[in-house]
């Protein structure tokens, strides 16, 4: 049996880590008996945005599966993201890019079939960024040079894997409010032919593996999210 190429052991190492993640959402969440009563037909759903959400323009949909439990899934755009800085704070940098996000989310209140209240549960996401060519800011360099070095775009993928807690309301008939914070951690994928340092000089998180062309990175995940929506 041959060996498994570098690249080969980073994708098995990937799909690890997606399996580990998906795990907490395959399993069921417990339910109480007075999961199944009657759900509000007039206020089962929420659609809403997160205006305050960093480097991103965020839509998410939220459906009340049972009295009490609620599924959550969100696409977003993303356009700004952070690297290493030079001093201890983080550089932005522009980007292209998009996210997923889904949970689960189960109530506090009971008897009332609607997705408001005190809620908790799992959150998954992934991210998939385009950074700009010269990202990693170095010198122009004549390709004809004894000492050239081509370093190609830096892609990152990633997947976040948090706990959340929150509370949603309403403002009004079918105006909403959310604010939730969430802990976790996030598994980045940073590919950029010939980067080699150039790859864990400047992305945030810790390199668990480190190549030539690639590096894994994990680095814990607090968040804090404000949300309006409308309840229909």
């Amino acid at each position: 049996m041959k060996p498994y190429t570098k690249k080969e052991n980073l994708l098995i190492r990937l799909l690890t880590i997606v399996v580990l993640l998906w795990m907490p959402l395959l399993q069921a969440q417990g339910q109480d008996e007075g999961d199944f009563q009657e759900i509000d037909p007039a206020h089962d759903r929420v659609l809403k945005v997160s205006p305050l959400q960093l480097g991103e323009i965020s839509l998410s949909y939220e459906k009340l599966r049972t009295e009490r439990v609620s599924n959550e899934i969100a696409v977003s755009y993303i356009y700004r993201t952070y690297l290493n800085g030079d001093e201890w704070l983080p550089e932005d940098t522009r980007v292209q890019g998009a996210g997923f996000r889904m949970s689960q989310r189960k109530y506090s209140n009971k008897g009332k079939g609607q997705p408001f209240g005190f809620f908790h549960g799992f959150v998954f996401g992934y991210r998939f960024m385009v950074f700009e060519e010269d990202v990693f800011g170095l010198p122009e360099q004549n390709p004809d040079s004894p000492g050239y070095r081509f370093v190609g775009r830096l892609y990152q993928n990633s997947l976040d894997l948090s706990y959340q807690l929150g509370v949603q309301f309403k403002l009004s008939d079918h105006l909403t409010a959310e604010v939730a914070g969430a802990l976790g951690g996030r598994v980045k994928y940073a590919l950029a032919n010939n980067a080699a340092e150039l790859l864990t000089d400047n992305i945030i998180g810790h390199a668990v593996v480190a190549e030539d062309n690639s590096a894994i990175f994990v680095v814990p995940m607090p968040q804090l999210n404000l949300s309006v929506g409308y309840s229909f």
